[in-house]
C-alpha cells in the first residue's frame, strides 16, 4: 500500500504527517511526502528566480525535516517536491505512483494561495478515484505563519 501526503509546511503538516503515519503503520504503507509549489504564484513576480529558489531551499528543508523526524517509520518515506498546479500535480504523482490513498488538509497550501475549503483539496476529493482522507484543521491554527 502507498499513501501520498501533500503537504506545504503549515501548522497543520505535522497533523497530517501525524494521521498519516498512524494509517500507514496500520496497514504497513509506503509514505509519499509532497509539496507542489505553485506555479502561479511566481509566473506574473519580477523576482521569480530568488522568490522560486528560496521556496525551493525552504520546502526541500521541510521535506528532510519531516523525513528525519518520522525516520523511525519502518515502511519507508519518500519526498518529492513538484512545481506546477497543485491538484493537478498531486493526482499526476498519485496515478503515477500507484497510491491507495491521500491524505490531506482541508485548507491551505500557504500563504500565497490559502482558499476557502481549500479547492485543491475539494479538486482532489471528486477527481482522485480512490480514497482521500481530509484532515481539518483547527480555527486557532488558521492565523499561524505559513512557510510557502
Amino acid at each position: 500500500m502507498k499513501i501520498l501526503i501533500p503537504v506545504d509546511g503549515s501548522k497543520i503538516t505535522n497533523k497530517i504527517v501525524e494521521k498519516a503515519v498512524e494509517l500507514g503503520s496500520e496497514f504497513e504503507a509506503k509514505l509519499i511526502l509532497l509539496t507542489v509549489i505553485d506555479e502561479s504564484n511566481l509566473r506574473y513576480n519580477h523576482t521569480f528566480p530568488i522568490l522560486y529558489e528560496t521556496m525551493k531551499s525552504n520546502t526541500e528543508n521541510m521535506l528532510e525535516e519531516l523525513k528525519k523526524e518520522y525516520s523511525s517509520y519502518k515502511y519507508g518515506i519518500e519526498t518529492l517536491l513538484e512545481t506546477g498546479v497543485p491538484y493537478k500535480d498531486i493526482l499526476r504523482v498519485a496515478e503515477e505512483e500507484d497510491v491507495d490513498l491521500i491524505v490531506m488538509g482541508n485548507r491551505g497550501l500557504g500563504a500565497f494561495s490559502r482558499t476557502l475549503l481549500g479547492s485543491v483539496s475539494n479538486k482532489v476529493l471528486n477527481k482522485f478515484k480512490k480514497s482521500v482522507l481530509i484532515i481539518k484543521m483547527d480555527l486557532e491554527d488558521d492565523d499561524e505563519e505559513d512557510l510557502l
